[in-house]
C-alpha cells in the first residue's frame, strides 16, 4: 500500500534523526539539542502509531465492524496525543529543575548539527506533503505538515545555542541560558502537537466531511452512469483511510421499480469499484 511505504520512509528517517539529535546533544553538550532530539522522538512515535493504525485500519469488514476498521487510526491518535503531553511534561519539568544549575557551554559543532537536521527535516516535510496530495491521504499530509513545523523547533534550538556563544563571549549571564529557555520553548511546541493531535482525533470520531473538491470527483462519477438524471445529494464522511458515501439520485419518473432500482445498483458498483470508498448507499427519487 503506497500510505504505509510512505510512512515506513519517514519512520526511517525519523529514526536517523533521533539517534543523530541525541548523541549530538549529548557529545557537544546541548541541552536543547536533546530536547529537539525528544521532539524527533514524537515524530518517530506519531510514525509508529500511523503505520499500526494503517495496518489495522485496512481491514476488510466483518460481522462486529460492517463498515471495516478505518477509525482505530482515530483511536490510535488520541492515545498518541497524550504520549506526546507526558513526553513534553517529563521534558521541561527536568529543565525547569535544573534551570539554575551552572551552565555547560556547548560546542561550536552543534551549530552544524542543527543545520543539517533542517535541511533533513526540510527535504521529509515536502516529499511527505506530496505523497498526501498525491493519495488524498489526510495523514500523511498531516504527518508532512508537522515535519515541517519541527524545523522551527530546530531553529528555535539555533538561537539558543548562538545566544550561550554571544553570553559567554560578552559575559552577559541571561544569555548563557539560552540553551535551557530552548529546551522549554520545545516542550511548550510538544505540548502543542500532543494537544491538536487529540483534538482532531475527536473531530475525526465524531464523522469529518469530505472536502468539496473530492465530493465533485465522486459526483462526477456518478453523473455518468446511465439513467442518472440528477445528484440529488452526496455526503461523504470520512472513516480513517476511506470513505462513507450516501447518494440520491434522480431518475426517469415512468420506470419500472426495478429499472430504478438497477440504475441504483449500478451507481453503487462503480463507487466501491475505487478502493478509497468502504460504503455506499443510494437512494433513489423520481425525476421532478
Amino acid at each position: 500500500m503506497h500510505q504505509k511505504k510512505s510512512m515506513q520512509k519517514s519512520f526511517i528517517v525519523n529514526v536517523f534523526l533521533v539517534i543523530f539529535k541525541l548523541i549530538s546533544g549529548f557529545v557537544f553538550n546541548s541541552s536543547a539539542l536533546i530536547a529537539d532530539g525528544v521532539h524527533s522522538m514524537s515524530d518517530l512515535l506519531s510514525d509508529i502509531f500511523v503505520l499500526l493504525g494503517i495496518r489495522h485500519s485496512v481491514k476488510p469488514a466483518d460481522d462486529d465492524h460492517p463498515f471495516g476498521h478505518g477509525k482505530f487510526e482515530y483511536v490510535l491518535s488520541l492515545f498518541l496525543g497524550i504520549s506526546i503531553i507526558v513526553i513534553a511534561y517529563n521534558l521541561g519539568k527536568n529543565v525547569i529543575l535544573g534551570f539554575n544549575e551552572a551552565t555547560t557551554i556547548p560546542s561550536y559543532l552543534s551549530l552544524i548539527v542543527i543545520l543539517i537536521v533542517v535541511v533533513i527535516k526540510l527535504y521529509l516535510a515536502r516529499y511527505l506533503i506530496r505523497r498526501g496530495k498525491e493519495l488524498d491521504s489526510e495523514i500523511i499530509r498531516a504527518t508532512g505538515q508537522e515535519s515541517l513545523r519541527d524545523d522551527i523547533s530546530s531553529g528555535v534550538v539555533f538561537v539558543g545555542v548562538i545566544s550561550v556563544f554571544v553570553g559567554e563571549f560578552f559575559n552577559i549571564e541571561f544569555l548563557t541560558k539560552g540553551d535551557k529557555v530552548s529546551s522549554i520553548i520545545i516542550a511548550l511546541f510538544i505540548v502543542r502537537i500532543g494537544i491538536k493531535i487529540i483534538w482532531d482525533a475527536i473531530q475525526s470520531l465524531q464523522g469529518r466531511t469530505v472536502k468539496n473538491e473530492i465530493c465533485g470527483f465522486y459526483k462526477d462519477i456518478i453523473d455518468a452512469v446511465p439513467g442518472v438524471i440528477k445528484v440529488d445529494l452526496l455526503d461523504m464522511i470520512a472513516y480513517g483511510p476511506y470513505y462513507q458515501a450516501i447518494v440520491e439520485i434522480q431518475v426517469k419518473a415512468d420506470i419500472t421499480v426495478k429499472a430504478g432500482h438497477d440504475i441504483a445498483n449500478n451507481v453503487f458498483e462503480k463507487l466501491l469499484e475505487n478502493e478509497k470508498i468502504c460504503h455506499v448507499s443510494v437512494h433513489v427519487n423520481p425525476e421532478e
